[in-house]
């Protein structure tokens, strides 16, 4: 298969999150149901994404499966989908002064709300300077979505969003608050608070005056590096028109790496499923194994760095559940397994990533309860993953105990 560079990997992100925001509704999510033999599942008629479902396997296996969050009382951000990158402008107005010399930047963003969303609402981010500020403010593609349905949508996306007069030079911590304003209710509400790091470096010939002041701007996540998902039937966090199977459940792990494009598009990164000491399963896809790996989001710098980050998918050839085995005879059950599992990342044939899950009696992974209990609004299982080595390169091992979902850290997990 051809590999695709990461820019324009980052670009197709982009531009398919950009179409989700016409989407209307998908079906609502199945509840979970005792076990009973199989049955028809309904086919989807609506276009929409519904706040999160894990279908089941047939025969003696539950019907369906419902990981829905927590009730709320009203709209609620998945909080991991929340990706703000910077652009970089090559030029800065300083009193109205247009100086080509210096670049500046502004800020995007892409996020998820999980309904209800009732009529009449609208959805903006507010962003402060790292002076605090108060400056750009963006109103957000906005839809009516019922409860346990959410809403994909994104703000300063196309370069005609914003002036290049807006662009800063200023560094540190930005702050920002994603709002819900709907003047039918009379109510504007804050949904998300937070603050993210605002870094740059430096391009070109350092020593020659025309580009010295030449900076390259990006966004730290270091917080989020041992900060991993698990999941299965992945409806909440899955994208328009890509809906996975009902038929089958295949174990998913996701994980952060951080490097330059070509140590995040090229480098040969593959996962491997112990249980019992043993080796049951891997991502590598050979033979007639089913398996695969690739990035679901990247945020980079917009000139080359080695501060680029990538949340990397890995699918594994094990079956949390499986109402149709006979056709996946190379796939591990993992049903008929329940116990504790590890996964083990290698990147290059060295050993960066380790994470522990259990499988559970019930034909689902055992829910470790971090992302419940910290309100994240994600149908995935969040795990603490144990980085390994220096393939990473440098990074702040202790960002996520203060910086996590931009100043909203987590409490529960123990990352080993």
């Amino acid at each position: 298969m051809k590999k695709i560079s990461l820019r324009t990997l980052a670009v197709l992100v982009f531009a398919v999150f950009s179409l989700q925001t016409a989407s209307a509704q998908f079906p609502k999510i199945p509840k979970i149901g005792k076990p009973s033999p199989p049955q028809p599942q309904p086919t989807p008629t609506d276009t929409a994404q519904p706040a999160s479902t894990n279908s089941q396997p047939a025969t003696s296996q539950p019907d369906s499966r419902n990981t829905k969050i927590s009730a709320s009382t009203g709209p609620a951000l998945n909080k991991p989908s929340i990706q703000i990158t910077l652009r970089t402008h090559r030029q800065y107005y300083r009193n109205g002064q247009e100086d080509q010399e210096t670049w500046s930047w502004t800020p995007r963003i892409v996020y998820r709300v999980n309904g209800p969303i009732p009529a009449g609402s609208q959805l903006s981010v507010e962003f402060t300077l790292p002076s605090s500020k108060p400056w750009i403010k963006f109103d957000c593609t906005t839809n009516e979505t019922k409860e346990d349905y959410w809403w994909p949508t994104e703000c300063g996306m196309n370069s005609n969003d914003v002036k290049d007069e807006q662009a800063t030079i200023e560094t540190g911590l930005a702050g920002f608050k994603i709002l819900l304003k709907n003047e039918l209710e009379g109510s504007n509400k804050a949904l998300f608070t937070g603050k993210f790091k605002v870094e740059k470096f430096h391009v070109g010939v350092v020593d020659l005056p025309k580009f010295k002041n030449n900076f390259s701007y990006y966004v730290n996540y270091d917080w989020d590096m041992p900060i991993g998902y698990l999941y299965d039937y992945d409806i909440m966090d899955s994208r328009s028109g890509n809906l996975p199977s009902k038929t089958e459940g295949r174990l998913t792990f996701v994980t952060w790496f951080k490097g330059t494009p070509n140590t995040l598009d090229y480098a040969k990164y593959a996962a491997y499923l112990y249980y019992q000491g043993k080796m049951v399963a891997d991502s590598t896809g050979e033979g007639n194994k089913y398996g695969n790996t690739a990035c679901e989001v990247t945020n980079t710098a917009y000139e080359e760095s080695a501060f680029g980050y990538c949340r990397r998918k890995f699918v594994v050839n094990a079956m949390v559940w499986d109402k149709q085995p006979q056709f996946h005879p190379q796939d591990f059950k993992m049903y008929e397994n329940p116990g504790e599992y590890e996964i083990k990342v290698l990147q290059n044939g060295k050993l960066v990533r380790t994470a522990k899950l259990t499988m559970g009696a019930n034909y689902q992974l055992v829910d470790t309860g971090i992302g419940k209990q910290n309100n994240l609004g994600t149908g995935r299982i969040v795990v603490p993953v144990q980085i390994i080595g220096d393939q990473d390169g440098v990074w702040d091992r202790n960002a996520y105990k203060t910086d996590a979902f931009f100043g909203n850290p987590l409490s529960g997990p123990v990352v080993p």
